[in-house]
């Protein structure tokens, strides 16, 4: 009883299955000794799902030796018929008084004919069957040798994309695409300048329309125009360029690897945008600016 866990004394079912269970690992541990002869097994983890498989293992070992034994009786009984066959059979003699009267070239090609004959699976050959035998032969060869090539070239492109791969993950894994340690810090600065310089658009939006609908107030000049609308731009290209940071650090995966290719997504779309806004807001200043109109 020294074996059974606590549990198991107030429960029979349980001390039954333990029972088992001993018994298994210990046929399991002599059946280890014999194939180890004697040595002991490596060290592994005692398990029920370990104990699973060793059992299944050693029941399909033990047929494959019974199988392998019986075999070998019945290829010992066979050739001990077939010995006993030739010693009572004048046929026998005859053949290999044949055999021995064969000239060399005789041998040599009697020999050739059945060894042919074998390969191609053709206990009663004819000329005709062996021809086409070779040529299927070589047809099969020729097949192989192409799936070979095709498979090498697969190979070599495989190992190709496999280094770009490797190339790509030690890219992502340097310093360039860590994250800085005042990340949160940076956002939250980031958030607050937004939303102040987003709290000015609509007046700033107010005085270029008042600007450019020329108002006919003499003390606004062409020059004063000109700078508003210098400051305009340069508030509305920080405010776009903050809310792009801002938007590429949120929703970051916790997974640092993800979150690195995330990130060097989101900074080729930002360029991408970046570039059509400002390409648009060009255009916008052309189209709403004031023109000098002559005197």
């Amino acid at each position: 009883m020294a074996h059974l866990s606590p549990s198991a004394i107030f429960s029979p079912s349980v001390a039954r299955q333990q029972q088992a269970a001993a018994k298994d690992w210990n046929y399991i541990d002599n059946w280890l000794s014999t194939k180890f002869n004697g040595k002991t097994p490596p060290p592994f983890e005692r398990n029920n799902d370990t104990l699973k498989a060793l059992l299944a293992l050693a029941a399909l070992n033990d047929t494959a030796d019974e199988e392998r034994d019986l075999l070998a009786r019945v290829e010992a009984k066979a050739l001990r018929d077939l010995q006993a066959k030739e010693d009572a059979d004048p046929h026998i003699e005859l053949l290999n008084s044949l055999e021995e009267s064969l000239t060399r070239e005789g041998r040599a090609s009697l020999d050739a004919l059945s060894s042919l004959s074998v390969a191609l699976n053709q206990p009663v050959p004819t000329i005709e069957k062996l021809g086409r035998g070779i040529l299927d032969l070589q047809v099969a060869s020729y097949d192989l040798d192409q799936a070979s090539q095709r498979v090498s070239i697969l190979e070599s492109h495989l190992i190709s994309e496999l280094e770009s791969i490797n190339a790509l993950i030690r890219d992502l894994q340097s310093d360039d695409y860590q994250p800085s340690s005042d990340l949160t810090k940076q956002t939250i600065d980031y958030q607050r300048r937004a939303k102040a310089l987003s709290a000015k658009l609509p007046e700033l939006r107010d005085r270029a329309a008042s600007t450019a609908g020329g108002s006919g107030n003499s003390r606004i000049t062409i020059q004063d125009v000109k700078l508003e609308e210098d400051k305009f731009k340069s508030m509305m290209e920080t405010v776009k360029e903050l809310e792009g940071q801002v938007k590429s650090y949120h929703g970051l995966p916790q997974d640092t690897d993800l979150a690195r290719l995330e990130l060097e997504s989101l900074r080729v779309e930002l360029r991408e945008l970046t570039l059509q806004r400002d390409s648009m807001f060009e255009g916008l200043v052309e189209r709403e600016s004031p023109k000098k109109t002559r005197s």
